[in-house]
């Protein structure tokens, strides 16, 4: 069964994604948590050598797509989608590519190098972050994109867009979307504020007020 999650960000970012058919692999060293891959206790200084060298390792050659199992969250518009005015792209994706995130307290102790460990290190962040119900594609940082200098993922059968949502604020308009998307079947809905609850849900009246 494949996994739905959002993929939130500017509209600008948004519509360049969709005439591209491709979405920015982040590099760790963009990512916002400065505990990325570096999330278990480390007593030890000889541990810490060593899970710095292979920190430094995994970021010189992998990236992550960034996913969220949900797109009604108003932080996480404000955060990853210019303040509301951005996008949430919906994609059905392969169960065996995507690994939600984990979130805890307590970092974990680090025992031994075995694959219980990896996981660890690849989807572990501090509790604070579990708004965001992050799901992760890990993917190779093979070639730049030579006009952005930029690492990109393409659409696929096993990253498939299924769904748009504009968000409260966005001004673009549907045609805009529609033009992006060269007639793919996918759903396009106006987000906006619900009226009883602090989240952001689909407008029944689409984009007839944009």
């Amino acid at each position: 069964m494949p996994v739905r999650a959002y993929h939130l960000t500017s509209a600008t970012h948004a519509l360049s994604n969709l005439r591209h058919r491709r979405l920015k692999i982040a590099t760790f060293d963009d990512l916002n948590d400065p505990f990325e891959l570096w999330a278990v206790a480390q007593p030890n200084p000889a541990l810490r050598r060593g899970l710095r060298h292979w920190k430094e390792q995994i970021a010189r050659s992998y990236g992550v797509l960034c996913f969220s199992k949900s797109w009604d969250n108003p932080v996480l518009w404000s955060h990853y989608a210019d303040r509301h005015r951005g996008i949430a792209l919906g994609f059905d994706i392969d169960s065996s590519m995507a690994r939600g995130v984990t979130y805890t307290k307590i970092r974990p102790p680090f025992r031994r190098v075995d694959e219980a460990a990896l996981h660890t290190l690849l989807y572990t962040k501090h509790r604070d972050w579990q708004y965001e119900k992050e799901v992760r594609v890990f993917a190779r940082l093979e070639e730049r994109d030579v006009a952005t200098g930029l690492y990109f993922g393409d659409f696929n059968e096993r990253m498939a867009l299924r769904e748009i949502i504009t968000g409260p604020l966005c001004a673009i308009k549907k045609h805009e979307v529609e033009e992006a998307l060269r007639d793919e079947h996918v759903s396009i809905t106006k987000g906006r504020l619900a009226f009883n609850t602090f989240n952001v849900v689909k407008d029944k009246r689409g984009f007839q007020r944009s």
